[in-house]
């Protein structure tokens, strides 16, 4: 059974840019083993360092995936790396700013220290005081060949405050696009479904009392830990986490249908439309990439679709209306004499839609040694590349993200405000062009060409991969252009759009 944090929480302090604000938290009354820290090495320094800008990986910020006899080799106080659920960080920098002293830090320098870490402080909120410090993940390939066990393929672990439970999955080995779904029994009974290449973990969770649905979930980009957490029905602190029992199945290509409710329907302009969509007591984390088949009866026909789910927002400002964790989000243009999309589009609050489960086999962290990603997306196709971006802006190793978002007129754009308000982002550029614009149009004018991507894009460059998202034509086009200038078809992706 995982060790809980079975202390209570209160805040460390309040104010800008204080520990408060970054989520820190420390345990009530005097934590053991507390070392007088030298001047200017206080946790308020220690954030001032991580927000100067100075590299406290050791790896130029770019994700490793560490094995266990790598991490042995960085033991020593002046290169320190330490492992705590999977995750390694560097903490060398750290060494004087901990309040326990460094030969505390020093135990657990150069191995997994997570039993010693759990031993010592589990309440400490190790995740943002070494936010800035993650070299990458720990690879237990030998260890996972050595056990058979069903849950070989990802390590699970929780702690606990009074008001929640927070529980942790993580891939061991370098599974790319774990598939995530939990469903809802009843208040203290979850059954998570973990889907990898070719099988299902199937994790069902009996919790010691009730906990409020849905849970908040948090994806971290570098190490791939997805963290839920509920909250209690009633404040306390369990003995335990509860019963859970691990089980195995076999993919298959059945493809699975939901009723879900319609929460919102927002115009984004004359013709997209922004639904926001909640199955009853299930959550569904489709990978980046991916779609989802749309099915309605129109006239005593069934009509389907496919659509790309789409982030809630990419700016907290922009947050989709009575949006909640357990919704899926589509964006989804009405053409006049559509089959189906006319009839989606008029949709209501409390109207349903049947949906299928996450489909296709896009795997997004297949691009992820690229620090530059461009995109072009003609129309619609820019719902492609949404999720793109969203990851791309959490991962410290992209330098740029370059999208060229091609339209037919003004009337055609959407999600533009959004778009620019993100492009405050250093690392993110988005460059509007429209092929038909009017008068008053003051931005870029053409058509996908050789000048117009040389110019945007540039030649074949070995730190940049190519995204492209749009009807049928302009993909052709793109294609060519992208191939004359230089660009290898390893470095590039089409989407259907």
């Amino acid at each position: 059974m995982p060790r809980c944090c079975g202390a209570s929480l209160v805040s460390a302090a309040d104010g800008n840019g204080s520990p408060q604000s970054l989520g820190l938290q420390i345990q009530d009354g005097n934590p053991q083993n507390k070392t007088a820290l030298a001047p200017g090495h206080s946790l308020m320094d220690w954030i001032r360092l991580g927000n100067s800008g100075v590299d406290l990986t050791g790896v130029g910020g770019v994700p490793q995936v560490v094995t266990l006899s790598e991490l042995a080799n960085h033991n020593k106080q002046t290169d320190a790396w330490i492992a705590i659920r999977g995750v390694v960080f560097n903490v060398t920098r750290y060494m004087d700013f901990h309040p326990g002293g460094v030969d505390e830090l020093m135990r657990g320098v150069g191995k997994d220290a997570t039993k010693l870490f759990d031993n010592v402080h589990s309440w400490v909120n190790y995740q943002s005081i070494l936010q800035k410090c993650i070299v990458g993940r720990l690879s237990l390939q030998k260890a996972v060949d050595e056990n058979s066990s069903n849950s070989s393929n990802v390590n699970m672990d929780w702690q606990q405050t009074s008001n929640s439970i927070t529980l942790f999955y993580q891939g061991v080995r370098d599974y790319p696009g774990i598939y995530y779904r939990l469903q809802r029994l009843s208040d203290s009974k979850i059954i998570f479904r973990l889907t990898f290449e070719k099988h299902i973990i199937i994790n069902e969770i009996e919790l010691i009392a009730d906990v409020e649905w849905p849970p908040i979930y948090k994806r971290d980009f570098e190490t791939m830990q997805v963290d839920f957490t509920f909250t209690k029905k009633l404040k306390d602190i369990w003995k335990s986490q509860g019963n859970h029992t691990l089980s195995q199945e076999s993919i298959t290509n059945k493809r699975t249908y939901r009723e879900y409710e319609i929460v919102s329907n927002t115009p984004l302009c004359n013709l997209v439309h922004f639904l926001v969509l909640r199955a009853k007591d299930f959550l569904e984390i489709i990978p980046v990439g991916r779609h989802i088949e749309v099915k309605m009866n129109i006239m005593g026909m069934e009509i389907s679709r496919s659509y790309t789910p789409v982030p809630s927002c990419l700016h907290p400002e922009d947050m989709a209306p009575n949006y909640k964790p357990d919704c899926i989000c589509l964006m989804i243009k009405r053409y006049p004499n559509g089959a189906l999309s006319p009839s989606i589009t008029k949709l209501q609050p409390g109207q349903t839609l049947i949906m299928s489960n996450g489909l296709g086999a896009f795997v997004t962290e297949s691009f992820d040694r690229y620090p530059v990603i461009h995109m072009l997306a003609g129309g619609t196709g820019l719902t492609a590349m949404l999720g793109i971006i969203q990851r791309a802006l959490g991962r410290r190793n992209v330098k740029l993200i370059n999208l060229l978002n091609f339209n037919k007129d003004e009337d055609n754009m959407f999600y533009v405000s959004q778009l620019d308000k993100v492009s405050s982002e250093k690392k993110f550029k988005v460059t509007h062009i429209l092929s038909q614009a009017g008068d008053k149009w003051e931005g870029r004018r053409g058509t996908v060409s050789d000048k117009l991507l040389k110019e945007l894009i540039g030649e074949c460059s070995p730190e940049g991969c190519i995204f492209t998202c749009g009807p049928k034509g302009f993909m052709l086009s793109a294609k060519k252009c992208i191939q004359t200038l230089g660009w290898k078809s390893h470095q590039m992706y089409d989407f259907d759009d």
